[in-house]
């Protein structure tokens, strides 16, 4: 079987994309050239919009134009896999030709098997937190959790000032997709919390931020109860990679009440940054987040009922306890020491099990399972295995 170093690694998806998915995609990408790892970038769709000067800075010359035989990782969901493939394929790919695996996202705690039969029609998958993984297996598939890179790349922030925020305050940020189905970010209970933390504290320079994307409902409507409110700002503008990750640094304090979470993408860049993270102690978040190096509020499970989410059916979610999470802020709001230990030991085990080094290592695992093991990856004919630069590099970053 051939070496790691002489297999083609593509990855398949919507890397210009500012999703989750593309978000997810774009951290393996992050995570393959932290270990100087020989691969390629295929856009399936080529809908989005090529504006951001950050994901042209990553993915750089990577992008290919046609997938070779190797092995290729999908970040597509369950829903996306017949016209990801039937378009893959249209544009003079081998489906059939390689070695693929699927990388799909979900939120609740049994992945819906319907998806999971598309799911079966490649030779791996592989799970962005152990909440997913679980969810995968209770509908019958195995899969290998990697997890996502939460680690920002160096970079000069916007400040607070560009945004509107007090630099006096402590500020609160909290980030809304009205694309989605908003009851499961669940805004209300950390609007619940902050207005519990004002009638409390009248004085207390407590500021929350909420970072809405526009959905069906506009954010200026859905934001019409906070107009007035100099505590609360609504922003709606959509935000590039710095202008996201500058909004992260100037915040103390990352909230998320959630009621499920695939793996809570804005809580571990906030962690990864050195901000205090606040979570409902529940589903994908956990794979980071413990009590010893964040905030993790109370909750209690619920049904879904019906239309609440999509493949609701047999499904639960969890209800945060806002009481419990406004003590919790009480205790960082009191003592500095503590928010500031705390948010410190929080970034460095985040970063830890969850920075460019930790995931492309796990991938960089997976990789050379596959390459060892895979009859779809031994030499056409019988001949030797097309080489290709890197092995040295390869060898130094993993040594």
């Amino acid at each position: 079987m051939p070496e790691i170093d002489d297999i083609d690694v593509t990855f398949i998806g919507h890397p210009f994309a500012s999703i989750g998915m593309g978000e997810q995609m774009r951290s393996h990408i992050a995570a393959a050239n932290k270990l100087r790892l020989r691969h390629g970038v295929f856009d399936i769709f080529r809908y989005a919009e090529r504006r951001d000067p950050a994901h042209f800075a990553l993915i750089g010359e990577c992008e290919r134009v046609s997938v070779p035989r190797g092995i290729r990782v999908f970040h597509i969901n369950g829903d996306e896999v017949d016209r990801v493939i039937e378009a893959f394929e249209a544009r003079g790919n081998d489906f059939a030709g390689g070695y693929n695996v699927v990388m799909p996202a979900w939120e609740l705690p049994n992945y819906p098997r319907e998806w999971a039969a598309k799911l079966a029609r490649f030779d791996e998958v592989w799970a962005i937190s152990g909440f997913v993984r679980d969810g995968l297996a209770a509908a019958g598939i195995g899969s290998h959790r990697i997890g996502q890179s939460i680690e920002t790349e160096p970079m000069a922030f916007l400040p607070r000032r560009f945004f509107g925020i007090r630099e006096s305050s402590f500020v609160l940020l909290h980030f809304l997709d009205l694309t989605s189905y908003a009851t499961r970010k669940n805004p209300h209970a950390v609007l619940d919390l902050a207005r519990l933390l004002w009638a409390e504290q009248p004085f207390l320079d407590l500021h929350l931020v909420l970072k809405v994307k526009n959905g069906d409902q506009p954010a200026e409507a859905w934001a019409d109860e906070f107009r007035g409110n100099p505590r609360i700002t609504v922003l709606d503008t959509p935000l590039d990679s710095l202008g996201a990750r500058s909004l992260i640094n100037c915040c103390d304090c990352f909230v998320s009440l959630h009621r499920a979470e695939g793996f809570g993408r804005g809580l571990g860049e906030a962690m990864a940054l050195g901000k205090l993270a606040l979570g409902t102690g529940w589903s994908g978040n956990l794979d980071f987040m413990t009590p010893e190096n964040s905030l993790l509020a109370g909750h209690r499970l619920t049904k879904l009922k019906r239309e609440q989410y999509p493949h609701w059916q047999g499904q639960s979610w969890a209800e945060a306890d806002v009481a419990h999470a406004a003590k919790l802020l009480r205790g960082v709001l009191a003592d500095g020491e503590h928010a500031r230990a705390l948010a410190l030991r929080g970034q460095m085990e985040a970063l830890l099990s969850h920075g460019h080094r930790a995931v492309g290592l796990r991938i960089l695992a997976r990789l050379h399972h596959i390459a060892a093991t895979s009859p779809k990856l031994a030499p056409p004919s019988g001949g030797p295995p097309r080489r290709g630069r890197g092995a040295a590099a390869m060898a130094g970053a993993v040594a």
